[in-house]
């Protein structure tokens, strides 16, 4: 050890730094290479597994929405009054008391107009249903379309079974059905029982054929990564897939994957190797189905690969780098360092004024320079971090109204089409008149700050286009004093709280919800309540909102926390949100503003 130590005595301070920085290089990337390329793949597995699970989170609920679609045209089918019209009628030509007369039904051809005109409505290309079949009370399929009756009557007989003593679609399996011009297919029926609005009478049942490539797109469209992915049934049977092959068999042995079948969702490897399979399953309880998604580990372990191989490209480069400079370095540091040593010297006697006289274009020379502008910086930096603290909250509501109006844009869209496919004509204009009124407000010619009562009216004509959308979750109202309408608040205040009301209030309760909003003057305050009869949140919830700490959880934080930030920048800390919610129970939100003129 004396030895040794004598040897390092004897090495100079070039070669000490040298030899130092080689060791602590080549340790440093080693290290680096071994942890980085076990924690990619670690990260990269995860990473998958939490996209692949948000991906069939989407599909479950695009399914959703494509069979609540299907099943409303069937309510609005069988209530069509030219429908039933048409089936009474038909009931009543061909009852006992006219047996007598020879009478052809629904074979008449004004008829088969009028049904025509009715189905055409609801079948591809306005919607996703491929046809439409009739099956009249008097056991005879309506030929009005490209459905081939001859395969109707084959698969569904021509009488009544007991499925038609309900009142809700019913959805066949998977089946192999015909169409006039275009041969077989494989569809999935949705029945609907027709009853007479009037008498109550089953007058009819109707039958909507959406093919298996249509559900299927659901899941081939926002496809990001190799795998393959399966619709099962309850009895095991595969219903969906992207290689059509693999219908109508067996899942477990065509596939040779064990679902569980404790009815929860799950997600697990299987197998070894080469054929190792990462597993996801999310059950799609309405129908009794399962969505599986299968990838192979080795198509999500191609990116560590390209990971490990920039990762080695990126060690050698730097390796060969820090031999260059720590050479350079290690020759030319040492001049410097004794002017810079003294120089710290005599700051440690207190000499605070002191600054260092050393002056180069190397890492002593900006070590030196930094020294000598650390001081003339402190109150550069406080004003820096305060002007960061605004321009923070700016973007936070900038991202916010990117958020919202798009999606809402999207969603009041969507309203409108949906009312004018209803025939409800008049609601649409409404929507419509209520949705450029929003965004009018919402512009505003680019001013952050409007009056109360402009922030009212853009509330309210968003809460008309929600109430449109939801009318079985909400009812508001309003009742704000005239005496603060001419005071200011900052735009967008309100609609971020009333969005977290409809979306996490009252949509996660089963009965209809009230959203009440008053506004009210406080002395010199302003004080604006919104209070929901919703599903109400956790006091650590309503904690971290008030004390504007970073929440993004199912309580809608960041909408809520972006306002309650906005409040307090412009205003000071006196101002902002109080929160007020039993679990459960309601949502009392306060917003406290100082009284201003717009």
């Amino acid at each position: 050890m004396i030895g040794f130590s004598k040897y390092i005595g004897g090495i100079s301070i070039k070669n000490k730094i040298f030899i130092a920085n080689l060791l602590i290089i080549v340790v440093f990337i080693s290290t680096q290479s071994y942890f980085a390329n076990t924690i990619s793949q670690k990260a990269i597995i995860e990473k998958e597994i939490n996209n692949s699970s948000r991906e069939l989170v989407l599909i479950k609920n695009n399914l959703q929405t494509l069979v609540s679609t299907i099943e409303d045209y069937s309510k609005i089918l069988a209530s069509d009054y030219r429908l039933q019209n048409v089936l009474y009628n038909d009931l009543l030509l061909n009852n006992e008391f006219y047996a007598s007369k020879p009478v052809e039904g629904l074979n008449n051809l004004s008829m088969k107009k009028t049904l025509s005109e009715t189905i055409s409505n609801i079948v591809e290309p306005n919607t996703k249903i491929k046809a439409v079949s009739i099956l009249t009370s008097n056991h005879h399929w309506v030929d009005v379309g490209f459905a081939d009756n001859a395969y109707a009557s084959r698969i569904f007989g021509d009488g009544y079974g007991v499925e038609d003593r309900f009142y809700l679609p019913t959805w066949t399996g998977l089946i192999k059905f015909g169409f006039i011009y275009e041969g077989e297919d494989n569809v999935f029926a949705v029945s609907k029982t027709v009853i007479h609005k009037d008498t109550g009478k089953t007058i009819g049942r109707i039958f909507l054929y959406v093919k298996e490539t249509t559900i299927a797109s659901i899941y081939e469209e926002g496809k990001t990564k190799g795998g393959e992915f399966y619709i099962v049934d309850s009895a095991g049977r595969i219903i969906s897939a992207q290689n059509k092959a693999m219908l109508y068999r067996d899942f477990k042995e065509a596939v040779s994957i064990n679902i569980p079948e404790n009815g929860k969702d799950t997600t697990f490897t299987q197998g070894s190797g080469s054929e190792e399979m990462l597993i996801f399953t999310h059950h799609f309880e309405p129908l009794k189905w399962t969505i599986v998604s299968a990838i192979p580990v080795n198509e999500i372990s191609s990116d560590r690969k390209e990971i490990n191989q920039l990762i080695l490209g990126i060690g050698a480069a730097c390796l060969l780098l820090a031999l260059i400079v720590s050479f350079l370095l290690s020759r030319s540091i040492t001049r410097s360092i004794f002017q810079l040593a003294k120089t710290m010297r005599e700051i440690r006697t207190g000499k605070m004024q002191v600054r260092s006289a050393y002056q180069s274009k190397d890492e002593i020379g900006y070590l030196s320079e930094g020294f000598n502008n650390l001081m003339d910086r402190i109150e550069a930096l406080m004003a820096e971090n305060v002007e960061k603290q605004r321009t923070k909250a700016e973007i936070e509501f900038k991202l916010l109204q990117s958020q919202v109006k798009p999606h809402f844009l999207y969603n009041t869209v969507e309203t409108i089409i949906s009312l004018i496919k209803l025939g409800l004509g008049k609601q649409a204009i409404q929507a419509s008149q209520y949705m450029a009124n929003f965004y009018k407000i919402s512009l505003s010619n680019g001013n952050d700050i409007i009056s109360i009562g402009e922030e009212m009216r853009l509330t309210e004509s968003y809460l008309e286009i929600q109430q449109l959308r939801y009318v079985e979750y909400m009812e508001y109202t309003m009742e704000i004093d005239n005496e603060i309408m001419t005071y200011s608040i900052p735009k967008l205040t309100l609609q971020p709280i009333v969005e977290n009301a409809i979306y996490h209030g009252l949509k996660l309760k089963k009965e209809k919800g009230i959203i009440r909003i008053t506004g009210r003057r406080s002395g010199n305050n302003v004080e604006i309540e919104i209070y929901d009869n919703g599903a109400g949140m956790h006091k650590n919830q309503t904690t971290a909102i008030m004390t504007g700490s970073s929440v993004f959880d199912e309580a809608g934080g960041f909408g809520i926390r972006s306002v309650s930030n906005r409040i307090r920048m412009l205003y000071g800390d006196r101002y902002g949100l109080q929160v007020e919610s039993e679990y459960g129970v309601y949502t009392k939100i306060i917003i406290v503003l100082p009284l201003r003129h717009h």
